[in-house]
């Protein structure tokens, strides 16, 4: 492995111009003492150093994704054609470390991922966002108008973990009505977004947030008569 191969600095490089352009990292120390026993760093790097979280804001990788739909329709018709087209872009942040000779473990936030990992987690311990009102991680600038992508354990040196200052911590909560509100995933919709405080400026698309709302209603299940 190369001694200098910072990995926080690769991925962020390797990624640059795809729209998953959010990358911060943290000492793997700091992971290691929020996993759970079975994610922990031993379970699948020895002599891991760090942890890299890579995240989307906006509709610009969107706009990527449907710029290759129109030149590849067969990627449409996959059963989770947006998780299959991030997964690619991630790849390229996995040949960048391979090329390094960083060992890794990548995770992602994909519909079908199989190895399920709480992101919201993940994006605090880096600095990238904290938890608001409605589940969603909130980013200091672009609000609930972002998503965690993918992250990395890696055995390389990785920039330290921002300093953040949870954007939710003096706001009453417009979005959900007041924090007396507050609840889980299926209040993330677009409207309880569109009303916080920060980040309008990185709204997504309409046909972006078509495609989130369909995929949310297979997460959530339905609720019952009466209920």
């Amino acid at each position: 492995m190369l001694l200098h191969a910072n990995a926080t600095l690769r991925i962020r490089a390797a990624l640059a111009g795809t729209g998953i352009e959010l990358v911060a990292s943290c000492d793997i120390a700091d992971y290691d003492a929020r996993a759970p026993e079975g994610l922990r760093s031993a379970s699948w790097v020895p002599r891991a150093r760090g942890l890299v979280v890579a995240a989307s804001a906006g509709p610009w990788l969107w706009r990527a994704f449907r710029a290759r739909v129109a030149k590849d329709p067969a990627l449409a018709r996959l059963e989770h054609p947006y998780d299959a087209f991030v997964s690619e872009q991630l790849g390229r942040a996995d040949a960048a470390l391979a090329a390094a000779g960083v060992r890794f473990q990548r995770f992602e936030a994909a519909f079908l991922a199989p190895i399920p990992v709480d992101f919201v987690a993940l994006a605090q311990l880096v600095g990238l966002g904290s938890p608001g009102p409605f589940a969603l991680a909130i980013h200091p600038e672009h609000g609930a108008w972002w998503a965690l992508r993918g992250a990395w354990i890696v055995d390389a040196e990785v920039e330290p973990a921002t300093g953040l200052e949870p954007p939710c911590s003096n706001c009453p909560a417009p979005c959900v009505g007041g924090w007396a509100n507050a609840g889980g995933i299926a209040q993330a919709t677009a409207e309880a977004r569109g009303r916080c405080v920060i980040g309008q400026g990185s709204r997504y698309d309409d046909d972006q947030l078509a495609y989130h709302d369909r995929r949310a209603a297979e997460m959530i299940p339905p609720q019952k008569s009466g209920s």
